[in-house]
């Protein structure tokens, strides 16, 4: 093969793995949150980022005001997802409202390979549950999200993706 039929074949690769999805991540729910020694009790939402190189988004729940111990947000967030960019993992950090200013309660980090690899086909929802992290490294609960990479459309309707059992 020719260096000019690789180089063009590497571009059309290039290209088609450059394309943009629709990320769907839908907030569930938190356990166990505890700041400053003692439980949180309510105003309690989540933060979901993707970062990778030269591309960052944070997507931000509404604040569950009444929540008790276990928040719930049940709330859906969309965004669009490069799948040419080298994200390597999404942020989930979940913060509380105790006197007004946001104060961080605890990180998962997720990696973006488990809802974007060739585990599952594209619309597949993944329900995941993580352990959140605090700033000194302790364990501080669990948050519960659901995530989806919606299949894309061609003009002619259909997604144009092989069915998952033929891959």
């Amino acid at each position: 093969m020719s260096r000019e039929s690789l180089l063009s074949a590497s571009a059309v690769t290039n290209k088609a793995m450059s394309h943009s999805h629709k990320l769907e991540i839908t907030a569930i729910s938190a356990e166990s949150l505890v700041y400053g020694g003692k439980p949180v009790k309510k105003n309690a939402f989540a933060a979901f980022e993707i970062a990778g190189n030269n591309w960052s988004q944070s997507m931000t729940t509404r604040v569950d005001e009444v929540g008790g111990n276990y928040p719930m947000w049940e709330e859906k967030l969309e965004s669009e997802f490069s799948s040419g960019t080298e994200a390597g993992f999404m942020y989930v950090r979940v913060y509380c409202r105790p006197s007004g200013k946001d104060q961080h309660v605890g990180t998962a980090r997720v990696p973006v390979k488990v809802f974007t690899g060739e585990y599952a086909p594209e619309g597949f929802l993944h329900c995941l549950s993580y352990r959140l992290w605090d700033g000194c490294g302790n364990r501080n609960g669990i948050v519960n999200f659901s995530v989806r990479v919606l299949p894309r459309k061609s003009d002619n309707g259909f997604s144009g993706v092989r069915p998952f059992w033929l891959r």
